[in-house]
């Protein structure tokens, strides 16, 4: 398979998109490069129908697209500034069926400690099954305080400045 030459809106060419590897082609302050790891391939198609002209259309090509487990370690990089912590906090609750072995391989893989302490703030407050099985011994966390917002609260465990609403309450007890 060969290159696409895309058409804007705009009615320009461009051909900056290989067919499949925009993913792969990220800059090289993304969180991990251009490891390939929990990228898939699937056919993308607008019809069910096996006719061989259809099967020449523009529909029929394979689109890369990242993994459940990559990208919400995508969408965690993109924090604070293009993203909100409320609209990741929402699609981390739906996240109930992550594969930990994956997880477990890309948290080692990543480079932004950013996205890794992030990752374990989120899934310690959704406490998903799947948490309990990822190994953090050989996970590089940094050391030290990060500071993500200003007037936020510093988390207990991952020692990170983030929204108020991020960090567990304390609680107190009756004895």
């Amino acid at each position: 398979m060969g290159d696409k030459v895309l058409e804007g809106c705009s009615g320009r060419r461009s051909d900056s998109f290989s067919r499949g590897t925009f993913l792969t082609a990220q800059t090289s302050d993304a969180p991990f490069g251009s490891q390939p790891v929990g990228v898939e391939d699937a056919a993308f198609s607008l019809s069910d129908n096996d006719n061989s002209e259809l099967a020449l259309s523009p529909w029929r090509w394979p689109i890369r697209m990242s993994s459940p487990e990559r990208a919400i370690l995508e969408m965690l990089d993109e924090l604070p500034a293009d993203e909100s912590f409320q609209k990741v906090d929402t699609l981390f609750e739906g996240l109930v069926s992550l594969r930990p072995k994956l997880l477990n391989q890309l948290l080692e893989e990543c480079r932004s400690i950013k996205v890794k302490r992030l990752f374990f703030i989120y899934a310690d407050k959704h406490v998903h099954p799947w948490r309990k099985h990822i190994d953090t011994a050989h996970i590089e966390l940094g050391r030290g305080d990060r500071s993500l917002v200003q007037g936020g609260r510093l988390h207990p465990t991952c020692r990170m400045t983030v929204p108020a609403e991020l960090v567990p309450q304390e609680t107190v007890d009756g004895a």
